[in-house]
């Protein structure tokens, strides 16, 4: 682990410690991340003084992604707010999606994808939020407040966002990497069999394909379709898996997959552990996505699931996700708070003529969902 990880770990989980500054100052005081952990620790000091105001009771339970938050901020909340955390992860938005789909979830919070929140709105899996209890969401950057999937954020407010893209091992691989073009390249397959992943998401491996073939990512095309499927068929024999992220972060970390499908943040998380991975967005175009925090239908706990929200929208709480996790943020006075490194980095914050070749995936309405989840399952059991 970096020094810069491992100093928001202990910082953060320390946060109410009236000797944290003394203490990680003092034991990382010979680090090459000094500047950066000065910025951080000033964001820790800053979040001390804006937090206890509010005092919950009960527990709060949060459903997310994995390897998604800032660690020790939960312990935070908790000691903070006087409630506990239970925090459950998935590893893809259908696992979501079913859990919250009978109303009957048992979270409080759930973190969803922006092409999942309009079906959870029209099938009544969400309970409208409360804005006189976030206050925090003044922070939401206004561009932010008017997406299609959400207009209003009546139900859901950013978490962060991204892009969807490939991890290389720099060293490993010889050949440059630059798009979708490789990872779908029989002679470049052969090379590196069994040493490149796909993600095993349904959207984001049928959407690689399609986005190789020039189509987008949205389409219900059946020819489309088809020679999307006929592709990954060609390409499943080549490949070491269909990967996640508690998967492949640490596969690329220690050169066992040397390119691998990936969530932009999960490969800069790989590259704190190893130098030779770099993140690439695929020249071809790619997926631009934001994930939301929601809460669930018959929520036990709505109360403390709306103060959670409210304290990840503190500008101090959002850097340190985005800093742990290097994952763009939405929260507009959060960026200033963000490390430099992170936020001139294209591949986190990429420029606008990248951002004009991305595509945010729409909800589908059922027809079109049976048909892509046909395609998907003949790939994954074919």
């Amino acid at each position: 682990m970096s020094n810069r990880r491992e100093f928001i770990k202990v910082g953060v989980s320390a946060a109410v410690g009236a000797a944290v500054g003394a203490a990680a100052g003092n034991s990382y005081a010979s680090s090459t991340f000094a500047s950066e952990r000065q910025t951080l620790q000033s964001q820790i000091d800053e979040l001390n003084r804006k937090l206890g105001q509010t005092q919950l009771s009960g527990t709060v339970k949060v459903y997310n992604w994995s390897e998604y938050i800032a660690e020790g901020l939960l312990t935070t909340f908790e000691d903070e707010y006087g409630v506990k955390v239970v925090y459950d992860t998935f590893e893809t938005m259908d696992e979501a999606r079913a859990k919250i789909s009978t109303g009957r979830s048992g979270y409080d919070v759930v973190i969803l994808s922006d092409y999942v929140v309009p079906d959870a709105i029209d099938g009544g899996m969400l309970e409208p939020l409360d804005h006189d209890k976030i206050p925090n969401s003044r922070h939401v950057d206004d561009k932010f407040k008017t997406l299609d999937y959400d207009p209003g954020n009546k139900y859901s407010l950013p978490y962060v966002w991204g892009t969807t893209g490939l991890g290389v091992n720099s060293r490993e691989v010889s050949e440059t990497v630059d798009g979708w073009a490789q990872v779908f390249d029989v002679d470049f397959l052969k090379k590196y069999s069994k040493r490149v992943t796909m993600l095993s998401e349904a959207r984001d491996l049928i959407g690689a394909a399609m986005k190789y073939l020039g189509y987008s990512l949205n389409s219900v095309n059946d020819n489309e379709l088809q020679e999307a499927k006929d592709l990954l068929l060609m390409q499943k024999g080549y490949l070491a898996k269909y990967a996640d992220a508690t998967d492949y972060i640490g596969g690329l970390a220690s050169s066992q997959f040397l390119v691998s499908h990936a969530y932009s943040g999960d490969v800069y998380v790989a590259a704190d552990e190893n130098a030779d991975i770099t993140y690439v967005i695929p020249n071809e175009g790619s997926t631009l996505w934001i994930d939301n925090m929601t809460i669930a239908k018959g929520a036990p706990n709505k109360a403390a699931g709306e103060a959670f929200i409210n304290y990840i929208l503190t500008p101090e709480v959002t850097a340190l996700i985005t800093n742990f996790r290097n994952y763009a943020n939405g929260n507009k006075d959060a960026i200033e708070l963000v490390l430099p490194a992170i936020r001139d980095d294209p591949g986190i914050y990429p420029s606008p003529e990248v951002m004009e070749k991305l595509e945010a995936m729409r909800a589908f309405t059922a027809d079109e969902k049976a048909k892509w989840d046909e395609v998907y399952t003949e790939v994954i059991s074919g």
